[in-house]
C-alpha cells in the first residue's frame, strides 16, 4: 500500500521542522509531501498536489488555517485535517468541528498525541477507501452476465464475501463467531508484535500479516486490548527493555536499538512515560 501523504502548515519554522523530523512517519506508513508557512501558500500547494492528511495551525498571515480548510473542502472532501494550535478559543474549536476537523490539538503537544491523531485520520481514510473498493468490486460483479439460478446464488455469495472482507465490515460481529474472529485476530496481532518488536514495525506490516486492513486492525486492537497499535507496541518494547536493563549490562543506547527504537531520546521519553523513571534510574533501582 502507498504511504499516506502528510502536509504541514505553520508560520513557525521550528514547529514545521520539528514535525518533519521528530515524528517517526515511516513507522506509521506516512511521508511528508510538503510544507507551507501560511494558509494562502498551503491552499495553492494542496490544490495542485492534494495530500491525504493536513496538519495546520489556525492563526497565520494572509489566510487562516480554518479559512484555508473551508476553501479546500469546497473542492476536495477527501482530505483529512488536524489542527495544531496555541489558541484555546471556543469559537475556533467550534468552527473546526463544523468543518469536520479530525483532531484539535493544543500546543505544546507531544509526539504520541500527534501520532494518535494521524492514526485516527488514517483509520477514517482506510474505511473510506475500503468502501470505495467494495463499490467498484460490486460494480464489476454486477456487470457479469447471469445465465442461471446457480449463477445467481454464486453471485450473492461473492457479494457477501466482498462485504465481509478486508474493508473492516463483518456481518457476524454481533454473533459469537464474529467475537471469536476478533479475539483471534487480536491474539495473532499481539503475538506477531511480540515476535518482531525489535524490527522496524508499523501498522501496515502487521495488518498485511493478518490479511486485514489497517482500519480493521485498529478496530480489533481497540476493542480487545483497549489500546492503539502504537500504545501496544510501546508497551511490548518497554517491557522487554525493563528485562534487559535489569538482567544485562548493555548500555541504554544499545537496549534502545535492541527493542526496536531508532532514537535514544525518544526511547528515554517513552520509557519514563510508562514507568515514571528514565532507563538509568530504573536500572539503578532494580538492578
Amino acid at each position: 500500500m502507498n504511504k499516506y501523504k502528510i502536509f504541514i502548515i505553520d508560520d513557525e519554522p521550528m514547529i514545521v521542522k520539528g514535525l518533519q523530523t521528530l515524528v517517526p512517519w515511516e513507522d506509521i506508513n506516512c511521508e511528508i509531501s510538503g510544507t507551507a508557512r501560511n494558509g494562502e501558500q498551503g491552499l495553492e500547494l494542496i490544490t495542485n498536489n492534494p495530500p491525504d492528511i493536513v496538519i495546520s495551525d489556525i492563526r497565520m498571515p494572509k489566510l487562516s488555517g480554518l479559512g484555508m480548510i473551508e476553501r479546500i473542502k469546497k473542492t476536495n472532501e477527501g482530505i483529512k485535517f488536524i489542527i495544531l494550535t496555541g489558541h484555546r478559543d471556543f469559537e475556533y474549536a467550534q468552527k473546526a468541528i463544523n468543518l469536520g476537523v479530525i483532531k484539535y490539538l493544543l500546543k505544546p503537544t507531544n509526539i504520541e498525541d500527534i501520532k494518535e491523531a494521524v492514526l485516527e485520520a488514517m483509520m477514517i481514510l482506510d474505511e473510506e477507501y475500503s468502501k470505495l473498493e467494495d463499490i467498484e468490486r460490486l460494480r464489476e460483479k454486477l456487470n457479469l452476465s447471469v445465465s442461471s439460478p446457480v449463477a445467481d446464488i454464486d453471485q450473492d455469495r461473492e457479494f457477501s464475501e466482498i462485504l465481509d472482507s478486508n474493508s473492516g465490515y463483518d456481518s457476524t460481529d454481533d454473533t459469537s463467531s464474529g467475537e471469536h474472529k476478533i479475539k483471534f485476530l487480536a491474539v495473532q496481532a499481539v503475538n506477531y508484535m511480540k515476535a518482531n518488536y525489535d524490527k522496524k514495525l508499523d501498522l501496515q506490516t502487521v495488518a498485511d500479516q493478518l490479511f486485514i486492513s489497517t482500519w480493521y486492525l485498529c478496530k480489533v486492537l481497540k476493542q480487545e486490548m483497549d489500546n492503539s497499535f502504537v500504545q501496544l507496541l510501546n508497551e511490548i518494547r518497554i517491557q522487554e527493555a525493563k528485562v534487559l536493563l535489569t538482567e544485562t549490562t548493555y548500555k541504554v543506547y544499545e537496549i534502545c536499538e535492541m527493542v526496536g527504537y531508532q532514537d535514544t531520546p525518544y526511547f528515554t521519553k517513552t520509557f519514563k512515560k510508562h514507568t515514571g523513571m528514565t532507563p538509568n534510574q530504573y536500572r539503578n533501582e532494580k538492578y
